[in-house]
């Protein structure tokens, strides 16, 4: 009787540890996407065309972030939520 609930309490311990290391693999999984490419200017709106057709928003911003960021250097949309502002970037 002994050995049984031992045996018991092993496979419960397995399945256990085996949740908890399915879960923490999911979670990695979903913090570690790919975030987008701001370089340039042309990969910083297409990060935006795709965040803004992904979210349901208008794309209006993306284009006027481009025609500055080619002039500037520097990408900003930071009018909105989801807006931000990096400089540096290269113009092409």
């Amino acid at each position: 009787m002994q050995h049984l609930s031992r045996a018991v309490a092993l496979v419960a311990g397995l399945i256990a540890t085996t949740d908890l290391a399915t879960a923490r693999d999911a979670r990695d999984a979903r913090s570690g996407a790919r975030q987008p490419d701001f370089s340039t200017c042309s990969s910083a709106r297409n990060a935006c065309v795709v965040g803004t057709a992904r979210r349901g928003h208008r794309q209006g911003g993306c284009e006027r972030a481009y025609r500055t960021c080619m002039a500037s250097g520097t990408w900003d949309t930071y009018d909105g939520m989801y807006g931000r502002r990096v400089s540096g970037l290269a113009r092409r």
